[in-house]
C-alpha cells in the first residue's frame, strides 16, 4: 500500500469523510480481524466483536493517530489488543461473580455482605452509585441504561467500568476493617 495514499486517505478520514473511511476499513479490515481472531484463540464472535469496536473506536478517535509514531494498521491493531484486554478483564470478573453465593439485597435481614455493599455504595461519587444500583440492584440493561441517562451504550460501560473499579478497593477495605468506623 502506497504510504502517500494511506496518508491522504487518513486526512480525508479526518475531515469525516465516509468514502475515507471505508476506503480506510477495506485496506485493513482483514489484517484487523485476523489479529483479532487470533487474540481470541479462534473464537469468531470475541473476533467479530473486538473489530467492530477497533473501527468505532478509531472513527472516534483518528486525530489522535500520529503518522510519525508507527504505521495506521499498527495503530489499529494497538487497539484491538486494548479492547480484547478489557473484555477479558470483564468476561474475568464476570466469572468470578458468578461463582460468589448470590446476595439478597432486597430482604429486610440483610446479610453482613449486603450491609457492606450498601456502605460502599453510599461512598462512591453520584454517577458510579447510580450506574452500579441501575446495573446490579435494578437489574437494567446497557440499553435501558443509556437511554435513562442520555448517553451512549459505550458510555455506560465506561462509566460502568470505573465505577467497578472504584468500588472494589472501598469495598475490600470495608470489609477487611472488622470494626468499620467503631
Amino acid at each position: 500500500m502506497d504510504q502517500d495514499a494511506e496518508r491522504f486517505v487518513i486526512a480525508c478520514a479526518r475531515d469525516g469523510s465516509e468514502e475515507a473511511w471505508q476506503r480506510l476499513f477495506e485496506w485493513h479490515f482483514d489484517a484487523v480481524y485476523g489479529f483479532c481472531l487470533a487474540l481470541a484463540s479462534g473464537r469468531k464472535d470475541t473476533a467479530e466483536e473486538v473489530t467492530q469496536q477497533v473501527f468505532v473506536t478509531a472513527a472516534g478517535r483518528i486525530n489522535r493517530f500520529q503518522l510519525d509514531r508507527g504505521t495506521f494498521r499498527a495503530w489499529l491493531c494497538g487497539i484491538a489488543r486494548n479492547h480484547h484486554l478489557a473484555l477479558q478483564a470483564r468476561e474475568g470478573r464476570r466469572r468470578r461473580l458468578e461463582t460468589q453465593r448470590p446476595v439478597d439485597v432486597g430482604t429486610t435481614n440483610r446479610s453482613e455482605p449486603a450491609l457492606l455493599i450498601h456502605e460502599t455504595l453510599a461512598r462512591l461519587p453520584g454517577q458510579y452509585r447510580r450506574v452500579l444500583e441501575d446495573k446490579y440492584l435494578k437489574r437494567l440493561t446497557m440499553r435501558e441504561m443509556a437511554q435513562a441517562d442520555g448517553r451512549s451504550i459505550e458510555a455506560i460501560e465506561s462509566l460502568l467500568r470505573r465505577a467497578r473499579d472504584r468500588f472494589a478497593p472501598i469495598y475490600e477495605s470495608i470489609r477487611n476493617d472488622g470494626n468499620r468506623g467503631s
